[in-house]
This record gives structure tokens, C-alpha cells and sequence, in this order.
């Protein structure tokens, strides 16, 4: 009886076990290599969107302050009555009194008037003024050392002051002062240090951030509500617009380049090969300021982590001589963009 139900009884054998325990095996390294494929495949494109996002985005913002360079604001008969209307002893205003048409704003070059003629960037109105290889809000070019990768001189980053003016009528303040005038500095700035892995180890390169500083001209006197107002003034950070510390717009910046051009499409620069572009502290050069009618913005990010499996050798093209040969593992992305002014021309030095 026991024998025959023995005889009956269906099983795996150990080599059958073994075998499925195989091909179970590898069907799953085969779903785990098509899933590893996949998930970096979606990592690499939302790295590169990414990128992508916050270049276009900072790409937008200079665009469209670079447009604004220069710009006059001319009051029109709604601006004027309002202003009548809203006039008042409080402010020191006399009721009904009329508000000018044209800016009273003064221009300044930044020039001291004195035998030195020494030049004060806080009190420069000048619409557009581009600056070479210049790191942080000041005029100052900070010591550039070697880069720790390639040997090669860093050249991060020009420097932008964009000057506008604006009207507003929001507050029983702005009676004092109506016309507005902001000066926006974009500019590059050391932000930390990263690891980079090369070929011959791992070595330290020098990572920066874009920072945007919007100042606003303060004219005004603030006792009294007198048009024209005092002809000095200065730049402020308190103003509601304005930020009283840069602000930082977009880190793991690899250069920001601004080239200035006429209308003939020529660059407006001083001759040399360490040349400048026109700015009212380079005398030879500063009364063709006025000359420019468009900007080429060149502006070069990367990842934030490495990216390639393995390092190597990539050259980053520039508009002019720039060029970097790179070797490591992080991903870039190069945004090239003409912008032209719409407000600069035919004004002169004032």
C-alpha cells in the first residue's frame, strides 16, 4: 500500500530547484539592469532640465533689464492730476501744486568735480556699464588665481549696472519723490569650493553664484515736498523695491560674459589685449557709453554633482577668447543670447 503511494507522489528534483533558482535569477538582474538604465536615463534628464530651467530663467531676468537700460519715464496728464489731487500739507506739498512732466532726476557721471577728478561709483547714473573679469557689487576686480584643474587663469565673471527710471504714486511718500531711479548690478561672486575628480585625483576648483542688488536713487528731501529736490542724492537699499543684501539668483555659475556692440554690430572695447569695455573710469573710452545698442550675454552653468561616469576632456567655447579646457565629470549647459537696448542713444553725457 505504502509502495504504490509512494510511486504516486510528483516533486522537484534538486537540479530542478536549482535551475528555476537560475532563471528567476536572471530575469530579475535582467528587470534590475533595465530599471538601473531607466531610473539613470530620468536622472540625467531631469538634471539637464533643470539646468535648462534655471538658466532660462536667469536669462529671462538680465533680457529684460537690459531692455530697460536707459529708460526715461515721462508723466502724463493722468499722473499729473493725480498727483494735484493727492497733495497735502501733511507731506509738505502745496495743495494742487504741479507735478513736471519730465523727470527731475539728475544725471551724474560719478565724476567729483574736484582737481582729482576721482571717480565715485555711488553716485553713477550712467545707463549700461559692463566690467571685465569682475567679482562681487563694486567696481574692484578681485585676485584671480590658477585654476586647480587645468592651470589655465579663471575668468569668472564680467560684471552689468543697469540704470532706469520709474514713476509711482502708491504712498502719500512717494509725493516726496514721484520719480524713481534703480540701478540693478548683476555680478558673480565666489560661493564655495567642490571636489573634482580628474585623471591624476581628486582636486578643489572654486565654485560661484550670479547675485542680483537693486539699489534705488534716493533725491528727496524728506521734510519738505520741493520740485526740483536737491540735486545730490544717493544710492539706498531701503527702498521697497530694492534688496538690501544681494541676493543670490543661481549658484554653480562657470562664467557670465557681457559684450557691448554698436549699431553696426561691432564691439565697443579698448584696444589691447587687456581691454575694456566702456565704463565712465576709463577715460579713453567712457563717452561711447551712449554708443551701445545690444549686449551678447553668455552665461555658463553646470550640475550641481557629478554627472558622467567618468572624467573628461571638454572645452567650454566663449564669445571672445574664452575658452576653458575642463577635465572632470560635471554637466554644462551654455546660453548665448543677443539683447538689445531699446533706450540708449542719441543722449549724450549729460
Amino acid at each position: 500500500m505504502n509502495k504504490k503511494f509512494s510511486k504516486s507522489i510528483i516533486g522537484l528534483s534538486l537540479i530542478e530547484i536549482l535551475i528555476g533558482i537560475i532563471i528567476t535569477s536572471i530575469m530579475m538582474a535582467a528587470m534590475y539592469t533595465s530599471y538601473d538604465v531607466v531610473n539613470k536615463s530620468y536622472n540625467q534628464v531631469s538634471e539637464k532640465a533643470k539646468i535648462s530651467r534655471a538658466s532660462r530663467d536667469l536669462v529671462s531676468m538680465l533680457m529684460r533689464d537690459v531692455r530697460m537700460a536707459g529708460f526715461k519715464y515721462y508723466a502724463g496728464t493722468h499722473e499729473i492730476a493725480r498727483f494735484a489731487t493727492r497733495t497735502n500739507l501733511d507731506m509738505g506739498c502745496t495743495p494742487g501744486m504741479t507735478l513736471p512732466k519730465l523727470s527731475y532726476l539728475g544725471f551724474d557721471d560719478g565724476f567729483d568735480d574736484g582737481a582729482a577728478a576721482t571717480y565715485i561709483d555711488d553716485t553713477s547714473h550712467n545707463p549700461l556699464v559692463i566690467r571685465r573679469n569682475t567679482l562681487g557689487p563694486n567696481r574692484s576686480t578681485e585676485t584671480r588665481g590658477s585654476s586647480a584643474v587645468t592651470g589655465e587663469q579663471d575668468l569668472c565673471c564680467d560684471q552689468i549696472q543697469i540704470v532706469y527710471e520709474d514713476f509711482n504714486l502708491a504712498s502719500d511718500q512717494d509725493l516726496l519723490q514721484p520719480y524713481k531711479k534703480y540701478r540693478i548690478t548683476y555680478f558673480a561672486k565666489k560661493t564655495g569650493t567642490d571636489d573634482v575628480v580628474t585623471p591624476s585625483g581628486i582636486k578643489k576648483i572654486n565654485r560661484y553664484g550670479a547675485f542680483k542688488l537693486i539699489q534705488g536713487w534716493e533725491q528727496r528731501i524728506e521734510t519738505s515736498c520741493v520740485f526740483p529736490p536737491a540735486e545730490n542724492g544717493s544710492w539706498v537699499t531701503t527702498c521697497d523695491e530694492c534688496t538690501e543684501e544681494p541676493a543670490l539668483i543661481r549658484d554653480h555659475i562657470e562664467d557670465m560674459e557681457f559684450i557691448p556692440f554698436d549699431e553696426n554690430g561691432r564691439i565697443i572695447k579698448s584696444s589691447g589685449d587687456s581691454f575694456f569695455y566702456p565704463a565712465p573710469e576709463h577715460a579713453s573710452i567712457n563717452d561711447r557709453m551712449y554708443d551701445i545698442r545690444g549686449v551678447d550675454i553668455k552665461i555658463i552653468f553646470r550640475s550641481k554633482d557629478n554627472f558622467f561616469k567618468e572624467a573628461a576632456n571638454r572645452q567650454l567655447s566663449g564669445l571672445t577668447n574664452r575658452n576653458k579646457n575642463t577635465v572632470d565629470r560635471f554637466l554644462r549647459d551654455t546660453v548665448v543670447v543677443s539683447v538689445h537696448t531699446r533706450n540708449i542713444g542719441g543722449q549724450g553725457l549729460q
